[in-house]
């Protein structure tokens, strides 16, 4: 029996529940979460793995490889291919979805407003779309939102010691690195700098991978409350807010949103309710959307 095999066996008989689908399934698989594939080299940080079923763990492997290839994108300093991971990862996406890129692409009137509005000049012989924008499309936000909510299952699994419930809520707000572009940081992030919470060291046989993953997060005393920050190198970066008590969190939404789009933040995505519909939730804010940053386009190496 390898090592492998043994750590396998021994993780599953101390985690025996999964820990992303509400505690109703008996876990089978040890589940990565951010995704090895995310890090270079694959050295993920050490901690980050969570006891999984089957369908929890395979069900989320297409998002995992958008989420990979996505958060390897640094047009600021060149630092999502040090492994040289990158093409293949796109190559990979490609085949899951043949349409992604061409759908990322801007059309001619929509890069040259994108760019203007962001301060960006094409180079010599280049056109508006030769800029590195591309849009956000719907397979991105999918797997962001997938993505998001087992992230923040998970840490919470790890930092509360209990599975996140079926029937609680998880709402996430999430932004590009147009962000880091128009205003230098991302701007969500100032809003919760007073939050108190604990933001770890993360790293692997002593490297330290906070410039590829880090995150902050705040639980209240009772467990009842969460809140999670996340950054990802310099393609974005991702703010989910949990409760427990089914109903709760849905009660205060609007006056979080409101708190959100003062610093061009929110509506807010719903990853989990029984409350309300999961995805972008409808209401007033909603007509801000096409404004907000998680609808800016990202900006690629």
């Amino acid at each position: 029996m390898g090592a492998a095999t043994r750590h396998r066996q021994a993780f599953l008989r101390n985690h025996k529940t999964c820990a992303f689908c509400g505690g109703g399934a008996p876990s089978s698989t040890i589940e990565h979460c951010p995704p090895r594939a995310l890090f270079q080299h694959r050295q993920w940080p050490e901690g980050f793995e969570f006891p999984a079923c089957q369908a929890c763990n395979k069900g989320s492997s297409d998002h995992d490889l958008l989420i990979a290839m996505l958060a390897r994108m640094d047009p600021f300093e060149d630092k999502g291919n040090r492994d040289g991971a990158a093409e293949g990862l796109m190559k990979a996406a490609h085949r899951q979805h043949p349409e992604l890129f061409r759908n990322m692409m801007m059309r001619a009137n929509q890069a040259r407003r994108a760019n203007r509005e962001l301060g960006l000049r094409p180079g010599p012989g280049q056109t508006h779309q030769d800029t590195h924008l591309a849009n956000v499309t719907d397979e991105m936000r999918e797997a962001v939102d997938v993505f998001a909510g087992k992230l923040a299952k998970g840490i919470y699994y790890m930092h509360a010691g209990a599975i996140f419930p079926g029937d609680g809520c998880l709402v996430m707000c999430w932004f590009t690195n147009t962000d880091l572009l128009r205003d230098g940081k991302f701007q969500l992030f100032d809003v919760m700098k007073d939050v108190a919470g604990e933001a770890p060291a993360l790293a692997r046989s002593g490297k330290f991978l906070n410039d590829q993953f880090e995150y902050k997060f705040s639980l209240s005393d009772e467990q009842h409350l969460l809140a999670l920050q996340a950054r990802f190198g310099n393609a974005f970066g991702l703010i989910v807010f949990g409760a427990t008590t089914p109903g709760w969190l849905e009660q205060h939404i609007q006056r979080m949103e409101d708190t959100m789009a003062r610093e061009d933040g929110g509506p807010f995505r719903i990853l989990q309710s029984t409350v309300l519909p999961l995805g972008q939730r409808p209401g007033e804010n909603a007509d801000r959307a096409a404004k907000q940053s998680c609808s800016a386009p990202w900006i690629l190496a």
